[in-house]
């Protein structure tokens, strides 16, 4: 109630500030729910989940010839009917304000997705469900408050976004709380290819080691035909050992109405150390701390705005993804944007690490 009580007063609040300055603006949102068949290795469960749904207001407004403000609200809509801490929020996606020009770009400050993450959701083929890549990313696609940041023109195909995350720790802190985070695409015709760095600085989060916190890189490629599209992601991470993710996804646009996608991604720890055993027997394989998320799906496109999929996916964690931090990898998770998380479970009597997490899954998307 004291959502939709929000949602109203703000809806009539921009109705008002519409007539009143001739400004313009658009209710839009996406219904995303699935129903899902999960297992963690060991047991599985049946369930509906919410997949980042969504719903906002943006707006503009012409500041003079040259300049014209902007705004945007975007909540958080849970279709599942969670009504706890975790349900439908308002203001805590991508809420920002901002001018635009045509020469110098876009200026925005508030909150928002990095251009890190940004650059990544250009070339994901299963956004917000369970294939999602964003499971072996470890939480390094994030949306940050507190930001300013500056999108530049389109300059025959390049263009660069760079944002910059103020000090969040208290004016008397030891180390500042920072983070910069920028990516340059170059696209044309059929071919986008991009690069990204993320970087925070030595106070950020637990971070408290060397002389800044940790850093990211990616690089990304997409070629785009007529009936069909092949996407590549190379990502590496700094944090306490080095980290890598990369793999390879398609879409075949069998016709105007079904699309076939597949998509594969191998998550590595880049160690050097040795294999060992723990004191009560279990065999820990330092040298094979990766895993492989596989997936398949299979789309009937309704309408520009309607669309229903299928898709079955599984992460294989080999000998056992246990780093310094005990991480592993699992479907959903980190922020996927799939609306729940399985993770693999350990095999105590084999000792033969974490078993494999799958699921299948069924959803629709309806966008306005």
């Amino acid at each position: 109630m004291k959502m939709l009580l929000a949602a109203t007063i703000l809806t009539l609040a921009m109705a008002g500030v519409a007539v009143a300055g001739d400004a313009e603006w658009t209710f839009y949102g996406v219904a995303h729910a699935s129903i899902n068949s999960l297992s963690n290795g060991s047991n599985h469960q049946l369930g509906l989940t919410s997949n980042t749904s969504r719903f906002g207001l943006k707006g503009t407004s012409k500041v003079n010839n040259d300049f014209t403000a902007f705004w945007q609200v975007e909540s958080k809509l849970d279709q599942a009917g969670n009504t706890g801490s975790d349900g439908t929020m308002v203001g805590t996606r991508n809420t920002f304000v901002g001018v635009q020009n045509e020469s110098a770009g876009k200026f925005i400050v508030g909150r928002h997705d990095t251009p890190f993450k940004a650059l990544g959701r250009k070339v994901e083929m299963f956004p917000d469900q369970m294939g999602d890549f964003r499971s072996l990313t470890m939480g390094w696609d994030e949306r940050q408050g507190e930001i300013a940041a500056w999108v530049s023109p389109d300059w025959d195909g390049f263009s660069i976004f760079a944002a910059y995350q103020f000090d969040l720790n208290s004016a008397d802190a030891t180390y500042d709380a920072t983070s910069f985070s920028a990516m340059g695409t170059y696209t044309n015709e059929h071919l986008m290819i991009g690069a990204a760095y993320q970087g925070f600085s030595r106070g950020y989060g637990d971070y408290y080691y060397g002389e800044g916190g940790p850093t990211a890189k990616r690089l990304v490629g997409k070629y785009t035909a007529k009936q069909f599209e092949l996407a590549g992601l190379y990502q590496t991470t700094s944090e306490y050992q080095n980290r890598s993710l990369y793999g390879l996804s398609g879409n075949y646009h069998v016709n105007g109405q079904w699309n076939l996608k597949g998509a594969m991604f191998i998550y590595n720890d880049d160690t050097d150390a040795r294999d060992y055993e723990t004191s009560d027997g279990w065999k820990i394989d330092e040298g094979d701390t990766r895993a492989t998320m596989i997936v398949v799906g299979v789309e009937r496109v309704f309408s520009e705005n309607v669309l229903v999929y299928a898709q079955a996916a599984s992460v294989n964690n080999h000998d056992g993804l246990i780093d310094s931090e005990g991480e592993y990898a699992s479907l959903g998770g980190h922020d996927s944007g799939f609306g729940t998380s399985v993770s693999g479970t350990w095999s105590y009597g084999g000792y033969d690490g974490w078993q494999d997490p799958a699921g299948f899954s069924v959803g629709t998307v309806i966008s306005w």
